[in-house]
């Protein structure tokens, strides 16, 4: 005969959860980070969802100087030029399948090239007021942190501590 108490099986019990809990938690908080961004962007008249993206940087050749590589970039003054990039990709929802970032919004955004990204702005060439995220991260995001947000920052700041104390 076998004896189990009931201390065992609510200890077993809570390690379970734990163990789903800390499986589950980061594919629900990137979930909800992408979620956000999507409500961001759909804010902007202008969308563009986008998958295996490709990346072309903008540069500038020529006398009298030009700015070429993407099919955007010739709508660029030569001075901001190399400063913006051209972002195409296979069209996943939105409005289209190109627009121009800049090399700041791309880096802060983390998007690289095979990569997905969801971007919100006024229009294809005007994206700098808008948002891009990927899921390395947004830029123009700017959303208040709801109760899951807050949750997660603090548990991020419990595990921290505790790994940090032992």
């Amino acid at each position: 005969m076998i004896k189990i108490s009931i201390k065992k099986i609510l200890t077993l019990f809570c390690l379970a959860i734990l163990f789903f809990a800390f499986l589950l938690a980061p594919s629900a908080y990137q979930s909800l980070k992408w979620q956000q961004a999507v409500e961001a962007a759909g804010g902007f008249p202008y969308q563009i969802g986008l998958t295996k993206v490709v990346i072309v940087n903008c540069v500038t050749t020529g006398i009298p100087p030009i700015c070429t590589g993407g099919i955007l970039c010739n709508t660029l003054d030569a001075a901001r030029c190399p400063l913006y990039v051209d972002v195409s990709g296979t069209p996943a929802g939105g409005m289209g399948k190109n627009a121009l970032f800049s090399l700041i919004a791309i880096g802060q955004a983390g998007l690289t090239a095979g990569g997905q990204l969801i971007a919100g702005g006024m229009s294809p060439v005007l994206m700098d007021s808008g948002v891009l995220a990927s899921a390395g991260g947004c830029y123009g995001c700017v959303a208040k942190n709801s109760l899951p947000d807050k949750f997660l920052a603090w548990f991020d700041k419990y595990i921290i501590a505790g790994f940090r104390k032992k």
